[in-house]
C-alpha cells in the first residue's frame, strides 16, 4: 500500500506539539522515524518497503507505526490517504499525572459529541474546551464508559460542584479505587450521598458550625461504608466525651471500627455483650461448684 498526504501543508518539518507533549515518551524509535519521514516527504506517495528501507526498519514496523499515529489522532486516514489532524488543543495533566495529556479534536467521534450533548442536557451547564477535554480524558485515558462519565457529571452537578478541578479530582479518585463499571460508580455515589447526609446530621448533633476537615469526612465515609448506624456513631461520641472530655474523631473512629469488627448493629448489642463480659469477670476465679451455685441462685440454667 502507498502512503501519501491528501494535501501539502508543510514547508519544513514542524513536529506537532501533541507528539512532544503527550506521545514522545510512549512512541518507539520506528514510529518516530516513520512520522518524520512522512512529514518530510509529504508530496510523494511511498510504498511501505521504500519507507522501511529509508528508515532502516522492518517493513512490518511501517504498517504498525502508521496505525499508531492514526490511533493517536495525529494522522487521519481517509480513502487511502493521510491527513495531519488540525485544530488540536493540548491540556497538560496537572491533576491526572498517571495519564497522557488529553486533547480536544475537531474530528471527535459522533458518540463523544453525543455524550457531551447528553451531559449538557442533564446538567444545563455550558462547557468550555477545558471541561470537554476532561471528559475526553476520562473516556480515552481512564477508559470510563459514557454511562460512567454521565453519572460522574450528574453527581457533581447535583451537589453544586460542576467544575473542572472538582470533577477531575473525583475521576482520579475513582480511577485509583478501581471503579471501572457503571455498577461500581453507582455504589460509590450512593455511599457519597449517604456520607454527605450523615455529615449534616452529625454536625448538628456535635454542635459543629464549621465544615468537617478532609480527614474527618474520610472517617465519616468509612463509617458509612461499614454500615454503622447513626445510633452507634452517637454512642461512640458520648463515650468519647465521657472519657476524654472533648470530641476526638480518631478516638471515635477506633471505637467504631472495633464495634464493626464485632458485628454490632445497635447500642443494645453493645449493652448485651457488656453484660456477658461483666458476668464472666464476676465468675473468674470461682470453682465450678461455686459458679453453679451462683447461677442457681440467679435463676440461670446450668
Amino acid at each position: 500500500m502507498k502512503y501519501q498526504f491528501e494535501e501539502t501543508r508543510m514547508q519544513s518539518i514542524a513536529v506537532p506539539t501533541r507528539v512532544v507533549d503527550g506521545l514522545l515518551g510512549i512512541a518507539t524509535g520506528a514510529q518516530l522515524k516513520v512520522l518524520l519521514f512522512l512529514m518530510r516527504f509529504d508530496k510523494l506517495a511511498h510504498e511501505a518497503a521504500e519507507i522501511a528501507k529509508f528508515c532502516n526498519i522492518p517493513e512490518e514496523d511501517v504498517e504498525s507505526a502508521i496505525d499508531f499515529w492514526v490511533k493517536e489522532r495525529v494522522f487521519l486516514k481517509e480513502q487511502g490517504k493521510l491527513r495531519l489532524v488540525s485544530g488540536i488543543k493540548t491540556i497538560q495533566p496537572k491533576e491526572l499525572p498517571r495519564v497522557q495529556p488529553s486533547i480536544i479534536l475537531e474530528e471527535t467521534s459522533k458518540d463523544f459529541r453525543d455524550l457531551i450533548g447528553e451531559i449538557q442536557r442533564l446538567c444545563g451547564k455550558p462547557m468550555n474546551s477545558l471541561t470537554v477535554s476532561l471528559f475526553y480524558n476520562m473516556a480515552e485515558n481512564l477508559h470510563f464508559s459514557p454511562e460512567m462519565i454521565v453519572q460522574l457529571a450528574a453527581y457533581c452537578n447535583s451537589i453544586g460542584k460542576f467544575s473542572y478541578r472538582y470533577m477531575e479530582a473525583v475521576a482520579a479518585g475513582w480511577y485509583d479505587e478501581g471503579i471501572d463499571t457503571f455498577e461500581k460508580a453507582e455504589e460509590k455515589i450512593r455511599v457519597l450521598e449517604e456520607s454527605r447526609a450523615l455529615e449534616t446530621r452529625l454536625a448538628r448533633a456535635f454542635g459543629i458550625r464549621t465544615a468537617f476537615s478532609a480527614k474527618q469526612k474520610e472517617m465519616i465515609a468509612g463509617w458509612t461504608a461499614l454500615s454503622l448506624t447513626e445510633e452507634l456513631i452517637l454512642e461512640a461520641y458520648n463515650r468519647c466525651m465521657d472519657r476524654k472530655g472533648q470530641m476526638s474523631f480518631a478516638y471515635m473512629n477506633k471505637i467504631l471500627e472495633d464495634w464493626a469488627s464485632r458485628g454490632y448493629k445497635k447500642v443494645a448489642d453493645i449493652e448485651e455483650q457488656t453484660k456477658v463480659d461483666t458476668g464472666r469477670q464476676q465468675h473468674e476465679g470461682l470453682s465450678e461448684l461455686e459458679r453453679i451455685a451462683i447461677e442457681r441462685m440467679q435463676g440461670g440454667k446450668v
